[in-house]
């Protein structure tokens, strides 16, 4: 390994190397940067970087390093602007969660990844209730006439198997009674049950309800679980048509790696779909204006778990996934034996599972299609 001049300069003087750190903070709305707390007086912080950072720096190759740290202001969002100032040596490690760009890494060096995020725009769905309700028609139509077909049956097995049901119905024309049994036993697939255990008058009939009661439930069930799954399936589906994404722009923030030459290959803007960024506003600030705009804006383009407090503070906000992307700190190119350590202290916290845990406490995955985050 060739040490660079500054590496030569630390092991000379014996002293512990400073590591000038650039901390990105932000509200939890943020998603995944470091947020600033008050505990008993004293400003304590936490975030998936920062605490891998902490766990990190228990590793021995670590010890010979003194980190002086650097707070950004909470409204700070402009990550390109942190990779220039490592890249000019201003600072040296950038702890954030930064994605992989051709021209960030033409300036800076990328650790080993912490954690899988992705591609996303958050934004509202343009589906009606309507358009559910023909979806889930669409897809088990033919389960709801196999209801009715059983019930029909149902109540033809009831009509001859327990003709005194007439009785108790208080019924006297056959075809009438026939209408009734038929209705009852339609009405029990349906989960209406009533009249069929209430007006039961032999052991025949109570043995008969008892079969048809086993087979409604098990269809009822099967039926509900479908229907559930197909109304989340149908919110979750990417619904951002290619005639919204030629007219309208996306929110974005200044700074972001978003749309510009993401490593799954994803590049928003050079597809033709526009981007318009904001400098120094929230994912909520972005958001707003998306919601006051819904007929320009196409919705809020920032990664996946960056955006992904969102869904839980706007109900019906729903997200769009596309392709997913590692996420790195960054370091200074000058800082070789640094940025060496500091990889093998990451892996090693890697190999004992620890950077998992912390990633787990942090992020989770109610989309069906979210990346895999903390495999790493």
């Amino acid at each position: 390994m060739i040490l660079s001049d500054i590496d030569k300069k630390g092991e000379r003087s014996g002293e512990k190397e400073v590591i000038k750190v650039f901390v990105i903070t932000g509200p939890k709305t943020n998603g995944v940067v470091t947020y600033e707390n008050e505990v008993n007086g004293q400003k304590v912080y936490s975030g998936i970087a920062w605490d891998t950072l902490e766990a990190a720096k228990k590793h021995p190759d670590l010890k010979k390093y003194k980190f002086e740290y650097t707070f950004s202001e909470p409204t700070f969002t402009n990550y390109s602007e942190t990779v220039d100032w490592v890249s000019t040596g201003k600072y040296d490690l950038g702890l954030a969660t930064y994605s992989q760009t051709k021209e960030r890494e033409s300036k800076i060096n990328y650790t080993v990844p912490v954690f899988l995020d992705a591609f996303a725009l958050y934004h509202y769905s343009n589906k009606s209730e309507f358009d559910t309700l023909s979806y889930i028609l669409s897809k088990i139509g033919f389960q709801f006439l196999i209801l009715i077909i059983l019930g029909i049956i149902t109540g033809i097995v009831l009509f001859f198997v327990d003709p005194q049901r007439s009785i108790a119905t208080k019924v006297k024309s056959r075809k009438a009674f026939m209408i009734r049994s038929i209705t009852t036993g339609i009405a029990t697939f349906f989960g209406e049950a009533g009249f069929l255990f209430e007006n039961s008058s032999s052991i025949k009939g109570v043995i008969a309800i008892t079969l048809v009661m086993l087979v409604s439930v098990l269809f009822l069930q099967i039926m509900q679980a479908e229907i559930t799954s197909l109304y989340i399936e149908h919110q979750m589906i990417n619904n951002i048509s290619e005639s919204d994404i030629k007219t309208k722009s996306a929110l974005g923030h200044e700074g972001h790696a978003s749309g510009n030459n993401w490593e799954s290959g994803n590049n928003w803007e050079e597809s033709g779909k526009n981007v318009t960024r904001f400098k120094g506003k929230t994912n909520s600030e972005l958001l707003e204006i998306y919601k006051n705009n819904p007929n320009k804006y196409l919705g809020v383009l920032i990664s996946y778990y960056n955006g992904l407090p969102l869904i839980e503070l706007h109900p019906g906000l729903t997200v769009s996934v596309f392709g997913n992307t590692p996420e790195c700190m960054v370091y200074n190119s000058r800082k070789d034996k640094f940025g060496e350590d500091l990889n093998k202290a990451l892996l090693h916290i890697r190999a004992t599972k620890e950077s998992q845990k912390i990633c787990a406490s942090y992020i989770k995955n109610p989309h069906p299609n979210a990346p895999p985050s903390c495999t790493i």
